[in-house]
C-alpha cells in the first residue's frame, strides 16, 4: 500500500476585512507552512470569497476555498452552511476537520453523522478563546452566554479538543461544570489536550530604537484593559520619565484617544512580517488584560527578548518562565515595575524557556494530535476485502487504465457498478486509489501515479 498524505479542510475563525492580518489567519498560515513539510497534509483552507484576501507567504500547495462566509465573529458562531460544505465533502475525501469557530463543532458532528453518512471525518476543535464569567466585569459575559453554552456542547460532541494554556482549559471546564453533569464534564476532560501553544520563531534584531520603546500589540478593547495601561504611561510622562510607545494599529475611534499622546506613535502594518520587524525594535511590552486565553503579542514579544510586564493572572504566568521578576498583583507594583526599567535602563530579558513558545514546536504537537485522530482501526487492503471477483477485475482494469484520475470519476464508475455511498464510502473509494499507487495532487485536483 502506498502511503497517503491526510486531507484536512481548515473551518477559520475570521473578523478582520482584510483576511491577511487576521490573528486566526496568521495562525493557520504559519502552522501550515510547518505542517507541509512533512509532507503528510493536504490542507483546503475556508475563507469568505467577498473579504479582501492578497495572496502572501502562505504555502502554494494549500488550496483556497472562496465561499459565503459571515463577516461578523456573532454571526460565524450560529451560521452553518451545509450546502457549502456538503460541496466541499463532496468534491474532496476530506479525513479531517481543523475546526477554529468551537461552537459548530456539534454541528459539524450532526453534519458527519446524519447528512453525509458516506463521509466519516474527525472533527478537531481548537480553542482561541472561552467564553467565560470572567467577561463580566466589562459587561460582555451575560450577552455572550448563548454562545458560552454552544462551546460546551461544541466540546463535548467532537473527537478532539485542543487547548493552548491550562488556564484556557480551566475556563471551559469551570463553566462546563455549571451546566453539565459530571459524566459529561468527564467525556470533555477525557477527549481534550492541553499544552502551552507557539505561534513565532525568534525575531531578533539588532537595530534597536535608541529611546526606550514599548510596543503597544494589543487590541484597544475592554478586556484588554488598556485605559488602565495608557494611564500609567500618562502618570509616568508627568513625573518626567521619558519613553517611546508604538502602537500597531487599533480600532480608529479608541486610537483617536491615545493618538495625541506625545509618547505615542501609531504604526500599521499591511503585511504581518512589517509588523514583527517593528516588533523587533522595541524593547518592553505591558499590558493590563483582565481576561486572556493565550496571548499571542506576549508571547512574540518573549521570542524577541523584550521585558513582559504583565498581571499575575490569566495566561501570564504560563507564558513566561517560572521565576519570572517583572509579573505584577496591583498597580502600584506595575508602576514600580515600569519606573525601575525605564530609569535603570533594563532593555532585554533573557528568558531560559521561551522555547515552549516555538512554532516549530508547536506544529510537532499538532502533526502528533492530527496523526493520533486518523490511525486506522484496521490494516488490511480495501481492495482485497472486496468480495466480488466481478468488481476486483472491473476496478484493477479501471485503474490500470489510467494514470490520473478526478475522485469523482472513480466515484461514478463505483456506483455504475452498483454500490451505494454507503457500501463504498469516501473514504474507502480513496483509500483504494492509494492501495494502486495513485496519491492525490491538490494542484491539478487530481489522484496522479
Amino acid at each position: 500500500m502506498s502511503n497517503t498524505k491526510l486531507n484536512i479542510l481548515i473551518y477559520p475563525m475570521l473578523s478582520v476585512d482584510v483576511i491577511n492580518a487576521d490573528s486566526n489567519y496568521i495562525i493557520i498560515k504559519q502552522l501550515c507552512n510547518e505542517l507541509l513539510k512533512t509532507g503528510k497534509y493536504n490542507f483546503f483552507l475556508i475563507l469568505d470569497k467577498d473579504r479582501k484576501y492578497i495572496e502572501d507567504d502562505l504555502n502554494k500547495s494549500v488550496k483556497i476555498l472562496r465561499v459565503p462566509f459571515p463577516r461578523s465573529k456573532k454571526h460565524q458562531v450560529i451560521h452553518f452552511n451545509t450546502n457549502v460544505l456538503r460541496k466541499i465533502f463532496k468534491d474532496y475525501a476530506i479525513d479531517l476537520v481543523w475546526n477554529n469557530v468551537v461552537e459548530q463543532g456539534h454541528h459539524f458532528k450532526y453534519f458527519q453523522d446524519s447528512m453525509i453518512e458516506e463521509v466519516k471525518f474527525k472533527v478537531f476543535n481548537y480553542h482561541h478563546y472561552v467564553i467565560h464569567r470572567s467577561l463580566d466585569k466589562i459587561t460582555m459575559y451575560n450577552p455572550c452566554k448563548h454562545i458560552m453554552y454552544d462551546q460546551i456542547i461544541g466540546s463535548s460532541l467532537v473527537d478532539l479538543n485542543y487547548f493552548h494554556t491550562k488556564h484556557c482549559y480551566n475556563m471551559l471546564i469551570e463553566e462546563a461544570s455549571d451546566v453539565l453533569l459530571p459524566i459529561r464534564v468527564q467525556e470533555i476532560k477525557d477527549k481534550s489536550i492541553v499544552d502551552i501553544g507557539g505561534y513565532c520563531n525568534e525575531i531578533i534584531s539588532t537595530e534597536k530604537y535608541e529611546d526606550f520603546t514599548f510596543i503597544y500589540n494589543h487590541r484597544l478593547a475592554g478586556y484588554k484593559n488598556w485605559k488602565t495601561t495608557f494611564e500609567m504611561f500618562d502618570r509616568l510622562w508627568s513625573e518626567g520619565i521619558r519613553f517611546k510607545v508604538i502602537v500597531s494599529g487599533g480600532d480608529k475611534s479608541r486610537l483617536s484617544a491615545i493618538e495625541a499622546k506625545p509618547y505615542v506613535e501609531i504604526k500599521s502594518f499591511s503585511v504581518h512580517s512589517e509588523y514583527l520587524k517593528e516588533l523587533s525594535k522595541c524593547h518592553a511590552n505591558t499590558i493590563n488584560s483582565h481576561h486572556e486565553t493565550f496571548c499571542i503579542s506576549i508571547a512574540e514579544s518573549i521570542m524577541n527578548n523584550q521585558v513582559i510586564i504583565a498581571p499575575n493572572r490569566v495566561t501570564f504566568p504560563e507564558l513566561v518562565d517560572k521565576d519570572y521578576p517583572y509579573l505584577f498583583d496591583t498597580e502600584q507594583e506595575q508602576y514600580e515595575i515600569l519606573k525601575k526599567l525605564i530609569t535603570e535602563n533594563i532593555r532585554e530579558y533573557k528568558y531560559k524557556e521561551s522555547d515552549k513558545l516555538l512554532l516549530t514546536e508547536q506544529s510537532k504537537k499538532i502533526d502528533k494530535m492530527f496523526q493520533s485522530m486518523v490511525k486506522k482501526e484496521t490494516k488490511s487492503d480495501v481492495f482485497i476485502s472486496i468480495k466480488k471477483d466481478r468488481t476486483k477485475k472491473a476496478i484493477k482494469k479501471y485503474l490500470n487504465t489510467h494514470n490520473e484520475i478526478k475522485l469523482v470519476d472513480f466515484k461514478n464508475f463505483i456506483f455504475r457498478m452498483g454500490y451505494a455511498s454507503q457500501s463504498f464510502p469516501h473514504s474507502k473509494i480513496k483509500k483504494v486509489l492509494n492501495e494502486f499507487g495513485f496519491s492525490y495532487n491538490i494542484h491539478i485536483d487530481k489522484y496522479i501515479k
